[in-house]
């Protein structure tokens, strides 16, 4: 796998761009030593562009003597706040994370109200008495019906992969 880094002519400057990511369609981005990571996002990209805008930018890839001689050469870009762009970007997929798991909580709450309601519901069905036996045949159906349902709820709460 190929990294990269971009470089300022103008200014003797580059970032790290690091290998492209197919999954999320992004470079990995600064790493930083201290938290052992990269930033997984474009702002310290986003930064060096805004940050030279008008300047001749060049995409560098490893592995070549460019690249080794802008690393030993060149001034790293935002280089004493890496560390600090990376612990943001940690924070920023743990509170997503979070934030995803909490909403699949409130998925499954919602899913045990639907089946509370339809249990209430089928009690209540089991409480009526036909007028006639036309009316007892729709009752039968409403009740087949909220069993079926009931069913299809429970099979959804029993599903490992749901939960």
């Amino acid at each position: 796998m190929r990294d990269y880094l971009l470089y300022c002519t103008y200014c003797s400057v580059y970032t790290l761009l690091h290998s492209y990511d197919k999954d999320t369609g992004m470079f990995l981005g600064e790493y930083s030593l201290l938290h052992n990571d990269y930033t997984r996002d474009s702002i310290v990209l986003n930064k060096f562009l805004l940050a030279h805008l008008g300047h001749a930018l060049k995409g560098i890839p490893s592995k070549t003597d460019e690249y080794m001689e802008i690393i030993c050469n060149a001034k790293r870009f935002l280089q004493d706040d890496i560390d600090k762009y990376v612990e943001e970007s940690k924070e920023r997929r743990l509170f997503a994370e979070r934030d995803r798991l909490s909403e699949r909580h409130i998925g499954r709450v919602q899913v045990y109200m639907i089946k509370h309601l339809l249990d209430c519901e089928l009690a209540d069905l089991g409480k009526r008495k036909a007028a006639s036996p036309a009316e007892g045949q729709v009752l039968l159906g409403k009740e087949l019906g909220m069993k079926k349902a009931l069913q299809i709820v429970e099979r959804v709460l029993a599903d490992k992969q749901l939960t």
